[in-house]
């Protein structure tokens, strides 16, 4: 449904920019060029932050050849470093680093806990009647 919004956006646009003057039409170019430079920071930092979080975990996986804990421990230092860094700190990027290793630990503990916990649980759905089987008439 997202994807139909996008021609829909252009003609819109076309509709819209077709009953513009020149001075607003440019107005608005402005305008977009501003939200273009206003997006890309926030937008390079999570490239490099998920470069970052895939380099180490890969690196980790390939090294210790296999995937625990320690793969997302490395990855998600990778990351608060990455944002750490963009402060021009080294200080916070150690303090980043472990604040995300550590949200990885609690996530890497829950995705082995959760599904011990909840194994008995039985997953939503209509509930199933056992009906007893006619008895026979003879």
């Amino acid at each position: 449904m997202g994807a139909a919004g996008i021609p829909v956006g252009f003609f819109r646009a076309h509709v819209t920019l077709k009953d513009l003057t020149l001075a607003q039409k440019m107005q608005r170019w402005q305008n977009v060029k501003l939200t273009a430079r206003i997006m890309a920071n926030p937008m390079a930092t999570f490239a490099a932050a998920g470069f970052a979080f895939a380099a180490a975990d890969c690196s980790m996986k390939n090294y210790l050849g296999r995937e625990d804990t320690l793969t997302g421990i490395m990855g998600g230092a990778a990351v608060g470093a990455v944002l750490g860094l963009k402060t021009n700190s080294g200080v916070n990027a150690i303090k980043y680093g472990a604040l995300v290793a550590g949200a990885m630990i609690v996530t890497d503990f829950l995705t082995k806990v959760v599904p011990a916990l909840t194994s008995d649980l039985k997953p939503s759905g209509p509930i199933e009647l056992h009906n007893k089987p006619a008895a026979a008439s003879h």
